[in-house]
């Protein structure tokens, strides 16, 4: 019988997947975009410094 805490444990590691995996995404974003895109990742990060200054 699985116990509460297989169940808690299962799902803190579930959520630290998450956590990385978004961590990683925000890190990685501007080359992900572009390869999402297919847009050179000159113009992504053109993009994203543009909204920043705003």
């Amino acid at each position: 019988m699985a116990g509460p805490t297989k169940g808690t444990a299962m799902g803190w590691f579930i959520f630290l997947v998450l956590v990385v995996g978004a961590v990683a995404a925000f890190k990685y974003r501007v080359p992900l975009i572009a390869k999402l895109t297919g847009q050179p990742q000159q113009r992504i990060q053109r993009a994203i410094d543009k909204r920043k200054q705003k």
